[in-house]
This record gives structure tokens, C-alpha cells and sequence, in this order.
């Protein structure tokens, strides 16, 4: 039973997730209180970008073997099956169990026999942290062996704990939001991958730009940072077999261990198989939406948003969305709350200039998390 000992680790990450902390160490204590509630033998948190739903950054994987990750990714793709993030995204209830998804039979699952085969694998469950439709972040918790499955009451628990989590991770986007990468390369990376996603080569600068998301990590080898490794398992599905495809994964947008924005772009070589990801710093362009999606702006807001920053006038705006122009002044007054700002010029600051500061206030995590 979750009981007293739910509601009071609850309460933690309610405190956690309005603490304004960097998305790494909110994943960080909202993990260890999660694991006291609904214990598990592994699991896998990431913040994720909501307009893809891949993992952007910040995370960490815990008793995973790294060897797991391109073939996970591959899975969650490439290959029908069940409980994907995507759909989980669609449903009430963002907490999936993969027993209840095959009526009993989580053989069923191409994901689950590759991962069963590895680690005697005997529970899982997938949680989507969303809010109001946008998905900023995913998790997975595992059992093995004789462990019991999760059950109701945990997996109720997880479910209010899911959206306690997007909104802390919506507010880490604005709170360490930066674009700063002094004396840092600024020419694009290039990776090099071959039909089954390994890595053939890549330049000097993706190199050092992959290093940047996850220090540390081996790009020659098994083992790649979570977010290039969901994308270019993304892209190669979208060049190969774009009916299982539903995430749009042209571009990522991926947040360094210092707090800085890239981005990632990939395109197929014509006939070989190949696909090349282009690594880059972000431009405010690339940034912007993000930003306003991150301050929970309506789609509606967010057209007037985006006119407002054209520099369009009440009149205009009006005629353009065909709305009276006392409409768009309510809606400029509802956006104004939401951004915290009293006047246009604040606005298109906040969203277009202030966010690309230099991030001098933001602290990573004292020991970096493990990055598959």
C-alpha cells in the first residue's frame, strides 16, 4: 500500500518541482523519492522535447546495460508494439502497465522479449509527464526475477506523480534557459551513421559538441548520450519506414550538461543507407517556440503570440485570426500573466532575448547521471 508514505514523497516532489531547480536534479530527487513509493530493479527518467517527445538532455539511467540503448530506441521506432510514448501521450491516464496492454501476455511485445532476454525483466510500467497536451518528459520503471508486478495503488501514485513532473520540467525550460557558447565551437557537427545506426564518423566538432550533452561517454563504441541515440533511431525510421514514424523527429532540439541549447538535424544519404546528423548551436529561432510553449500559452495565444512579435498591430491581428479586437486584447492581457511581462516590447524581450542570456546562474548535477 502507498499509504502516508505516498503523500508525504508526493509532497517532496510537488516542492521539488516548483523549486525552479535544473531540469537534471529535478529528475535526480524526484527519482530517489519514487523509488521509495513504487520501488524498482531499473529505470530510465528524461526530460523530452514536447514537440517530438525525445529525449532532450537531461536524465538518467539506473542498472540499464548500456548496450540496451540503441536497441530500445530502435524498438520504440522502428518496430510495432506496445505502449509506445507516443500513445501513452494520447490516453487519460499517462502510467502504462505492459501486462495490462497484452491482457497477460507481455510476450506479445517485440520490446519486452529483447529486454526479458537481457535481464529476466517480469514488470514493466511507462509514465508520459504531460501537461495540458505537451509531453516534457518519460519514464520507465522495471522489476526482475521474482519481484512482484507494480499494482494498482502504485501505478495510481505514479499517475499523480506524472504531472507533478512536467510541470517542474515545463518550469526548468524558463529557469536555466541559455544560449551561451563562449569560446566554444561554433561550426556544425557531423555524424556519420550507417543503415544500422552505428556511428562510421564524425568530425572533430560533433565530437565535441556530444560531449557537451553527456561528458564522458563513449561515441565510438556501444554507448551514446540518450538524446542523439533516440534521434538518429527517429530519423532512420522516418527515411526507412515513415509509417511507424508519428514524431516528427526532423530536428531536436537538445539541452547541454551547461545549460546551453543545440540542435540536431538528420537527412539520408540518397541510396546507401546512410544518414547524417548535423549537430549545431541553436538560434533564438530554433529556441523561440520551445519558449513559448514552456510558458503554457493556448494555441490561440500563441498565434497572437508569434504576431506580436511581427510586430503587428490590436487591428491587425484581429482581421488575420478573425477575432474582434477586444478578443485579442484579452488575449494579449492572458499572455501578459502567463509571461510576466506588462507591455509588447517586454514580451518579444522575454521570449526572443532575455531566455539566450549567458546561463552564469545555473549549477549542473554534481555527478553526472549515466547517458546510454
Amino acid at each position: 500500500m502507498v499509504g502516508i508514505a505516498g503523500e508525504s514523497a508526493l509532497a517532496a516532489i510537488e516542492r521539488i518541482a516548483d523549486s525552479g531547480l535544473p531540469a537534471q536534479q529535478l529528475l535526480e530527487g524526484a527519482a530517489a523519492r519514487i523509488d521509495r513509493v513504487v520501488p524498482a530493479d531499473a529505470h530510465f527518467l528524461a526530460a523530452t522535447d514536447p514537440s517530438t517527445i525525445l529525449a532532450m538532455g537531461a536524465g538518467l539511467v539506473r542498472d540499464l546495460p548500456l548496450e540496451l540503448c540503441q536497441i530500445h530506441w530502435d524498438y520504440e521506432f522502428m518496430v510495432p508494439d506496445f505502449n509506445k510514448f507516443v500513445d501513452i501521450a494520447q490516453r487519460s491516464r499517462l502510467v502504462a502497465d505492459l501486462h495490462e496492454a497484452t491482457r497477460g501476455r507481455p510476450a506479445r511485445s517485440p520490446r519486452w522479449r529483447v529486454i526479458a532476454s537481457h535481464m529476466g525483466t517480469h514488470a514493466e510500467v511507462r509514465m508520459v509527464f504531460a501537461q495540458g497536451g505537451a509531453v516534457w518528459g518519460i519514464g520507465q520503471l522495471y522489476r526482475f526475477g521474482s519481484s512482484p508486478r507494480f499494482d494498482e495503488d502504485e501505478k495510481s501514485w505514479l499517475a499523480r506523480v506524472a504531472p507533478v513532473l512536467a510541470r517542474g520540467l515545463r518550469r526548468a525550460v524558463l529557469a536555466q534557459s541559455g544560449m551561451c557558447g563562449a569560446g566554444k565551437p561554433e561550426q556544425p557537427g557531423v555524424v556519420l551513421l550507417d543503415a544500422d545506426g552505428r556511428v562510421e564518423s564524425m568530425n572533430r566538432v560533433a565530437a565535441e559538441l556530444l560531449e557537451e550533452i553527456s561528458p564522458g561517454a563513449s561515441f565510438r563504441g556501444s554507448a551514446h548520450p540518450v538524446p542523439f541515440e533516440a534521434f538518429s533511431a527517429a530519423a532512420r525510421a522516418r527515411a526507412d519506414r515513415p509509417r511507424f514514424d508519428r514524431h516528427g523527429a526532423e530536428n531536436l532540439r537538445v539541452r547541454a550538461r551547461d545549460g546551453t541549447w543545440l540542435t540536431m538535424h538528420a537527412t539520408p544519404l540518397a541510396d546507401s543507407g546512410q544518414i547524417a546528423v548535423i549537430i549545431e548551436r541553436a538560434r533564438t529561432s530554433d529556441i523561440a517556440a520551445l519558449i513559448v510553449e514552456a510558458y503554457g500559452l493556448t494555441a490561440r495565444e500563441r498565434d497572437i503570440t508569434w504576431r506580436l512579435a511581427r510586430g503587428l498591430g490590436t487591428a491587425r491581428i484581429a482581421a488575420e485570426l478573425y477575432l474582434s479586437q477586444h478578443t485579442v486584447r484579452d488575449h494579449i492581457k492572458a499572455i501578459f500573466e502567463k509571461v510576466g511581462v506588462h507591455s509588447r516590447g517586454e514580451l518579444v524581450a522575454q521570449i526572443f532575448a532575455d531566455h539566450y542570456a549567458p546561463p552564469s546562474h545555473f549549477h549542473g548535477p554534481a555527478t553526472p547521471s549515466t547517458a546510454s
